[in-house]
């Protein structure tokens, strides 16, 4: 039998497990389903110069403007869709600039690393060809493109929707 002590100190428990799921519930933004750009502010990584996250549908080239220039990233045939190949091309207006990295997550939910290999194409411009998974339900996926220009390291992010099956 439990104590009145340790009847106490679960009911405080529960009440703290359960006012921090109303507040996470609560907090939580949801997605939202907008197909032109949208700018949303990117965590800092140590080191790198690191600008905006864009969202963008890839009907047009979605452009990201930093310090070192502007980067143009378009898909060959939009919209992206689970599980078929996608062409990325990468190209700036600066042409002294490498891909050293590149990758895509899912912003969501954890689906894994997808490396993602930039192959150049001419001066300034990159091409790719991937794939990412498909899930029940839109998924948001981030393109995580990090390149070097004159010696200084560069992080493009690119946020796109995939809608799910069913």
């Amino acid at each position: 039998m439990l104590s009145k002590s340790r009847v106490v100190q679960l009911l405080v428990m529960m009440s703290v497990f359960t006012a921090l799921v109303i507040w996470r519930t609560l907090d939580a933004d949801p997605v939202e389903k907008e197909t032109a750009a949208e700018k949303m502010p990117a965590a800092e990584n140590s080191g790198q110069n690191t600008a905006e996250v864009l969202r963008c549908d890839y009907f047009t080239p979605c452009e990201f403007v930093s310090e070192q220039g502007s980067f143009w990233l378009s898909v060959d045939n939009p919209p992206i869709k689970a599980e078929e190949w996608i062409n990325f091309n990468l190209k700036s207006s600066n042409p002294d600039w490498q891909v050293t990295d590149a990758k895509i997550v899912g912003k969501e939910m954890f689906m894994g690393r997808i490396p993602v290999t930039f192959n150049t194409v001419e001066k300034g411009l990159f091409s790719a060809r991937t794939l990412v998974g498909s899930c029940i339900t839109e998924m948001i996926w981030q393109l995580e493109i990090n390149i070097e220009m004159n010696g200084l390291k560069q992080v493009l992010l690119f946020d796109f929707a995939v809608n799910g099956i069913g």
